[in-house]
């Protein structure tokens, strides 16, 4: 059997003809999302526990500013200044108050056959538009910051077959969720 799309994806990013589920693989990111949940303490670590940072590729990295806006305490304010001054600083795309970090990336960035990380649990949703993405924490996203690449194993594929008729108060979500 032939690779999956997924596969393919990370064969392409990994630098390889080709991968096999099981296998660890340094990738190269076509993009990191980075959100104001977890954005302030990947900056904390990259300034604090990286010797001698640098970014390596500012044009693969996207903040945005979706969960707590406006910022409802000073906590949240000084969250919101850290990133907007980090990504400044370094030259990094910055949404702010522009909706929600996966329809900004859908709309500005996603493309078939890209592979993205990103800070949110949602990441996931890329593939919708045919690109492999995951949600990525907070340490993994420093290293990514400063060197563009990181390690991923080659997930294991399944196929599923939904059978049958839906009734009049159910819908495909409905099976994706009892899956």
């Amino acid at each position: 059997m032939g690779m999956t799309i997924a596969e393919k994806i990370i064969a392409r990013a990994a630098g390889v003809e080709e991968v096999k589920p099981g296998q660890i693989h340094t990738v190269e990111l076509d993009y990191l999302m980075s959100n104001d949940g977890t954005t302030h303490l990947t900056i904390d670590m990259y300034n604090n526990k990286l010797k001698n940072p640098r970014i390596a590729d500012k044009d693969k990295i996207v903040f945005i500013v979706d969960h707590n806006i406006p910022a409802e305490n000073p906590k949240t304010a000084a969250v919101h200044k850290k990133m907007r001054e980090f990504a400044r600083e370094n030259g990094i795309k910055f949404f702010e108050g522009k909706g929600v970090c996966h329809q900004i990336m859908f709309e500005n960035f996603v493309e078939p056959g890209q592979l993205i990380f990103g800070a949110d649990s949602h990441t996931c949703t890329y593939g919708a538009y045919g690109a492999f993405s995951t949600g990525m924490g907070a340490t993994d996203l420093a290293m990514v910051y400063a060197t563009g690449k990181t390690w991923f194993m080659v997930p294991e594929a399944i196929k599923m077959e939904v059978s049958g008729e839906l009734n009049s108060y159910t819908a495909p979500k409905d099976i994706i969720l009892k899956i």
